[in-house]
């Protein structure tokens, strides 16, 4: 990897996790700017071929949480950050960024949880989540009248979980970075 796509990369991630730490949002002068130089950066460096594959970076990189982004999981943001990242680095960067942003972001609810005093009662409804789901499966297979009391029993427990929101822009600048270091360690993207 080139030392000028670090550097872009680096620059893009920290703006982009600096916003959304401070505005909880990630304007779009940062990712639009972000696919425009990646693009423009590997046609430079890569000629057609460096422009296609920064153009399929792209498109893999917004393809990736278009999903989250759709169910309301995560911003149209932090969408378009991936897909400049994908822009700058590549499809299998933009990949395993994606893969460690989720541990990322992972570790930051967990801390969030802690530091707030509701993560004993989260894993609680979580795990009331989680029996409610296999007493389902148990009731497909055959009704039973204790299991569907059960199943009754834990829907009421686990209702009122509610969505933590995190600034995932923070996570994706987190993954990106790791990324970068576990290249740097000698650990191949793919």
């Amino acid at each position: 990897m080139a030392t000028a796509n670090n550097a872009l990369l680096l620059m893009l991630v920290a703006a982009s996790g600096f916003f959304d730490l401070k505005e909880r949002k990630i304007p779009n002068k940062i990712t639009f700017t972000g696919i425009l130089i990646g693009l423009i950066f590997n046609l430079i460096t890569g000629g057609w071929l460096g422009l296609f594959q920064g153009v399929v970076g792209m498109f893999v990189g917004l393809a990736i949480f278009f999903l989250p982004f759709v169910m309301g999981g995560m911003g149209a943001g932090d969408v378009k950050l991936m897909g400049a990242i994908g822009a700058l680095m590549g499809w299998k960067f933009s990949v395993m960024t994606a893969l460690y942003s989720a541990i990322v972001g992972g570790v930051m609810v967990v801390i969030h949880l802690a530091y707030t005093g509701k993560l004993r009662e989260t894993l609680k409804k979580m795990l009331y989540a989680l029996i409610n789901l296999l007493l389902q499966f148990f009731i497909r297979l055959g009704y039973s009248e204790t299991v569907y009391k059960a199943h009754e029993k834990f829907s009421k427990n686990g209702q009122d979980y509610k969505k933590i929101y995190i600034p995932y822009g923070v996570a994706i600048a987190g993954g990106a970075v790791l990324v970068l270091i576990a290249y740097k360690q000698g650990f191949p993207i793919f």
